[in-house]
């Protein structure tokens, strides 16, 4: 009975555990993952607030500006997020605003520094914490400018406080401090570089390796002359098409279309012209074919065209279509004079038979074209 009603109340939280996330991080992935960053980094603030008032109302810390710097800390978590929240991020160049949020943190660790008194060797391990959060957003200026700042805001903090307050902040602690800030934080930053040029030649590779592919795809299912899908994508949609039609989809024909005299073409002309004009065939074939047929081509001068039967009608309309555009259509500036003329075979497709035997079909429909006077098509 429990397990009953778990069951049934699970979709309803999911689906209020879902508007909570929208309502806050939005739906926008990238706004997302930088309101995440965003509360991580008010964690940490709310954390300090909290050790803030308690040193303060412990007598740890000078009361005032102990609650002061609370305020300001819970203010900047704040206000980032609003801004984030309302979109007002995108109008910057930098929509992460990483470099400002890491100067306003570095800008309150120092406070934190000059406020904390004895307690505040501590606070020097949050320098560290803010530069390890912006070698993931910001680019190499960005993580040298804030690498400048820190070391010269900090050391202006130690100067001051070793002044103004002697007993709680020697100057010969200072000074090592300094020192082992000094050391440590080039190291972080000089570390940050080399991962952000590590996220770029990885993300650069990303990019090759998907170009690389695609072209590997392109080139295993397109023929590279005509940029048609080749004979072994042609059957991988015929067999589309036939599981298709055998769930209740439409039927479809077949034809296979042989350029005229192509051979003669290339015995007149050459290979360049022979080539131009198989080209052309495939150019004109993408433009006057309907939209719903598919041509590949089958092989040498020949193509296979897959018809689904579909408005506006007869599957024959498209290929008469595409015969009376090649009959005005220029090859070549070599050949003004040569049009590309074809024969065409075209069947039905029967449910449940073989893809070998429809092609079968077409090509015998195709001889009889050829053989009773070529650009034509014939029906079987």
């Amino acid at each position: 009975m429990l397990e009953s009603q778990t069951l049934s109340y699970s979709p309803a939280a999911r689906s209020w555990f879902q508007r909570l996330g929208t309502l806050v991080l939005t739906d926008d992935f990238r706004q997302r993952r930088r309101i995440t960053v965003i509360l991580m980094t008010a964690c940490v603030y709310m954390v300090c607030t909290g050790i803030l008032i308690y040193g303060a109302r412990s007598g740890i810390f000078s009361f005032k500006p102990a609650l002061w710097l609370a305020a300001c800390c819970t203010a900047t978590a704040a206000g980032f997020l609003a801004v984030v929240r309302s979109g007002l991020n995108l109008k910057f160049a930098q929509p992460s605003l990483a470099l400002s949020q890491a100067l306003c943190a570095q800008t309150l660790v120092a406070a934190a520094y000059a406020v904390s008194g004895p307690v505040h060797p501590s606070t020097l391990i949050l320098l560290t914490t803010v530069m390890v959060f912006g070698m993931f957003e910001m680019d190499t200026p960005r993580v040298w400018k804030l690498l400048a700042y820190t070391i010269g805001l900090m050391g202006a903090t130690m100067a001051w406080s070793s002044y103004n307050d002697p007993a709680l902040y020697p100057a010969q602690f200072q000074l090592i401090y300094f020192a082992m800030m000094v050391t440590v934080l080039p190291s972080i930053s000089s570390l940050s570089v080399q991962l952000r040029r590590m996220r770029e030649r990885l993300r650069t590779q990303k990019a090759e390796l998907r170009s690389a592919l695609e072209h590997i795809l392109t080139v295993a299912t397109h023929d590279e002359l005509t940029g048609l899908p080749n004979r072994r994508h042609m059957l991988a949609l015929l067999s589309e098409h036939t599981v298709r039609q055998s769930r209740g989809g439409p039927d479809f024909s077949v034809a296979l279309a042989d350029m005229d005299y192509f051979k003669n073409v290339n015995d007149t002309f050459g290979h360049r012209i022979g080539d131009a004009a198989l080209v052309c065939f495939a150019k004109q074939a993408r433009v006057h074919l309907r939209a719903t047929d598919m041509v590949g081509r089958w092989g040498g001068e020949e193509f296979l065209i897959i018809l689904p039967e579909s408005p506006p009608g007869d599957p024959n309309i498209g290929i008469e279509r595409l015969r009376g555009a090649l009959a005005v259509t220029e090859v070549s500036a070599l050949a003004p004079h040569l049009r590309v003329a074809f024969s065409t075979g075209i069947t039905r497709y029967r449910a449940d038979e073989q893809i070998d035997d429809v092609i079968e079909r077409a090509d015998q429909a195709l001889y009889v074209a050829k053989a009773s006077g070529r650009n034509q098509t014939i029906a079987k």
